[in-house]
């Protein structure tokens, strides 16, 4: 079975929400799968996906700084030596080349790794978000899937599969601050894809990720690519909600598909985040 490997930052009774079009609903129930998204995917939406802190990465330059100065020494040492027996070796050359495209490669290590991290994400909300519905419904037409940290854990474990899939909280910051320690930017023991910019903090998100297998000897070799992650869609649903700002044909629509696909009538709800107000009004004549 899967290996679900759940961080500190949530709480196993903690709610969730997934906003979705009805296709992706209908892909869960007939797959018994979840979709993981390449961080590369989300470049036009936020750009620093897989990125962390400014002070994260200057802690990052610090140590590799170190290891830089240690190659240059050995290279002048090199170099001196060769200058004195007036020769000229291409593997000088070579180890010159070398270091000074180091920074350059380490950059495009980074990037090929961190984007890779494929995620699944979450809405964490006791309630239905006003915001979320209009974020994720096309012209209004969406729905929601209800469920739980332990029932996500449960429906990934239901398969048989070798994969290895983390949950955490995201931690929302101000990538620039330079007040922040390094340890702030470590949440459940991880830096990407944990951390995001403030400005996301509506999101309130929690992310199931699986980190990419890529050969260390030949990282370039490595291309993003989406993971499908096998999940009991009859463990995960809690409840099925539909949009409020949807209307029929559409509500009739997602309740047909879901008694074909035997999901129980009565956990299968119309929203009512804009429905009840008047019901509030009896309260001033309640004489």
């Amino acid at each position: 079975m899967a290996k679900v490997k759940i961080g500190d930052s949530v709480d196993h009774s903690m709610p969730l929400w997934r906003y979705m079009s009805l296709d992706k609903l209908i892909h869960l129930l007939e797959t018994d799968s979840f979709y993981f998204t390449p961080l590369e995917s989300y470049s036009n939406s936020d750009p620093f996906e897989g990125y962390i802190p400014q002070k994260a990465f200057d802690l990052f330059g610090k140590i590799f700084a170190t290891e830089v100065k240690e190659l240059q020494e050995v290279y002048q040492v090199f170099e001196s030596q060769c200058m004195t027996e007036g020769t000229s070796p291409p593997e000088l050359q070579k180890m010159k080349e070398g270091i000074d495209g180091l920074g350059q490669k380490v950059k495009e290590t980074y990037k090929l790794l961190h984007k890779g991290i494929t995620v699944n994400c979450w809405h964490a909300n006791p309630v239905e978000s006003e915001a979320m519905w209009k974020l994720y419904s096309d012209n209004g037409k969406g729905i929601a899937i209800r469920t739980s940290v332990s029932n996500l854990s449960e429906a990934l474990t239901h398969f048989e599969q070798d994969v290895l899939v983390q949950m955490g909280a995201v931690k929302y910051m101000d990538f620039n601050d330079p007040s922040i320690d390094g340890r702030d930017c470590v949440t459940d023991g991880h830096l990407a894809p944990l951390l995001k910019r403030s400005s996301f903090s509506h999101e309130n998100e929690v992310r199931l990720f699986v980190s990419p297998k890529v050969d260390i000897e030949n990282p370039y070799m490595f291309k993003a690519k989406p993971n499908v992650v096998s999940a009991s869609a009859e463990k995960v649903i809690e409840a099925v909600y539909i949009s409020p700002f949807a209307g029929e044909p559409y509500t009739s629509s997602v309740k047909a598909i879901c008694n074909k696909y035997n999901i129980p009538h009565e956990i299968v709800c119309e929203s009512n985040l804009l429905n009840g107000h008047e019901a509030l009004l009896e309260n001033i004549v309640a004489w």
